[in-house]
């Protein structure tokens, strides 16, 4: 108790020294809460997003994931509708799921004849209403809006397609999409490519018209699960951008039962993956072997996969994320030493005679230490304390009440900047105890020289 009473004395004594030190431990702190904080929250909504398309787990045929779009057919789960069924009743997973659906990856051509044009695609067939559950899921209560899809309106012929497809296919002006170029040379209301040579412009003249008010249409075509090539009509909704530009030239979006009658010729027949939404993610590792034990005895095998194995490129932004934060804390950790020994060194300096007073009244050097080294933990303490509570009403008062937004790699609208210094509760208490070990270490050093100083030469210091 004397060793801290010390200590605490010695803290106040020169409170200008006391107070800048403890400022720039607090600064440091309070950076690196506000960044943790904020690449939490992007974290968190990153995953919303992902799990939002892909769901938390996929049951897929083995070796889908690394053949699949080259043979649909033979890397098709078939018996779907019952699986679908034995997860919806089993009595582990039936708690821990919000939605198990199916869903159908496709690829090939599109085309619209009204302007020659052709072009190549991929997408996916969904379950329209399970898919409109999957987009409004905030298990980790990020208030990121869901995404508005029209495909969750669709008919049974009715479809999406990516800004970027429509614009290569001249649906900008029929669709009334904004920052969209118009295809050069033809008009857009209907018009025809002025410079097709005389047969072409025959035979796009025998395409028929749409009606007044009807969605402009175009001819997917794929080739089947046995080779023969596939064609479906399909009516445009909308068109929706995508995230990526490489993404959004290609995308389409269709009901399952259009997906799977370009890949197999009629519906029902089979799926690429059986996916699976979960309430919470923290539920994952337990549904995930759940789901092992019951496809293992399913005819079929089936591999289950989770939205990381899915979606790797989820793990590498964590991953940077961690990179960066580490950088951080090193540089707050190297101000953290220098700016303790300093201060610390200094002390000693100025309190040479006190310690030779305080070792000839017969203190040993292991209390001279201690005095010492809880000064410096004093010091690590009170800053982190301040940086603490300045990290909280940084975050909470001023960024995320300003209400900002911005658009993250990976997305196509805006979500808020939120900094969620709670997203993780060891984070808080951490950072104190961290920064204030390395106070404490930080010291150990001038408190070592100020035990070994000769009590003599210490009492004659000036």
């Amino acid at each position: 108790m004397n060793s801290l009473s010390f200590a605490w004395r010695n803290v106040r004594r020169n409170r200008r020294r006391s107070l800048l030190t403890t400022a720039a431990l607090a600064v440091g702190c309070t950076a690196a809460l506000l960044f943790a904080g904020y690449a939490l929250d992007t974290v968190q909504g990153l995953q919303t997003t992902t799990v939002r398309s892909d769901g938390h787990l996929q049951l897929v045929a083995d070796g889908y994931l690394n053949f699949g779009q080259g043979a649909p057919g033979r890397f098709a789960v078939h018996d779907y509708q019952a699986l679908i069924e034995r997860i919806r009743r089993d009595p582990v997973l039936a708690p821990l799921t919000r939605v198990v659906t199916a869903q159908l990856d496709i690829e090939g051509s599109a085309g619209n004849a009204r302007f020659d044009t052709s072009t190549n695609f991929a997408g996916e067939g969904v379950i329209t209403a399970d898919q409109a559950a999957m987009l409004s899921w905030d298990g980790l209560n990020t208030h990121i809006p869901p995404h508005a899809s029209y495909l969750t309106e669709a008919g049974a012929n009715d479809g999406v397609v990516g800004v970027g497809l429509a614009q290569l296919l001249g649906l900008c002006g029929a669709l009334h999409v904004a920052h969209c170029q118009p295809l050069p040379g033809t008009a857009q209301a209907g018009g025809r490519a002025a410079s097709l040579p005389a047969d072409l412009q025959q035979l796009a003249a025998a395409v028929p018209a749409e009606p007044p008010g009807a969605a402009p249409a175009i001819d997917l075509l794929a080739a089947s699960a046995t080779g023969v090539p596939n064609v479906v009509r399909l009516n445009v909704l909308a068109a929706e951008r995508q995230p990526v530009r490489a993404i959004d030239a290609m995308y389409v979006g269709v009901p399952l039962g259009v997906a799977q009658r370009l890949v197999f010729g009629h519906p029902g027949t089979g799926v690429s993956a059986v996916v699976v939404l979960l309430d919470q993610t923290r539920d994952l590792p337990a549904a995930r072997r759940r789901l092992e034990e019951l496809v293992s005895h399913e005819s079929q095998k089936l591999q289950v996969l989770s939205f990381h194995d899915v979606s790797p490129v989820y793990d590498q932004i964590v991953a940077s994320y961690a990179t960066i934060f580490t950088f951080v804390s090193v540089l707050i950790g190297i101000i953290t030493v220098f700016s303790v020994i300093n201060t610390i060194g200094m002390a000693v300096c100025e309190r040479t005679v006190e310690v030779g007073t305080l070792r000839a009244l017969g203190f040993q050097r292991s209390a001279i230490r201690r005095i010492f080294v809880i000064e410096g933990a004093l010091v690590g303490l009170t800053g982190s304390l301040a940086g603490l509570a300045a990290a909280i009403v940084i975050a909470n008062g001023l960024i995320n009440a300003a209400g900002m937004s911005w658009t993250p790699p990976g997305r196509s609208g805006a979500i808020p900047i939120r900094v969620d210094v709670f997203a993780d509760m060891s984070l808080l208490p951490a950072a104190v105890l961290v920064l204030t070990a390395l106070a404490a270490v930080s010291s150990v050093l001038p408190a070592h020289r100020a035990s070994r100083l000769d009590i003599t030469g210490a009492l004659r210091h000036a």
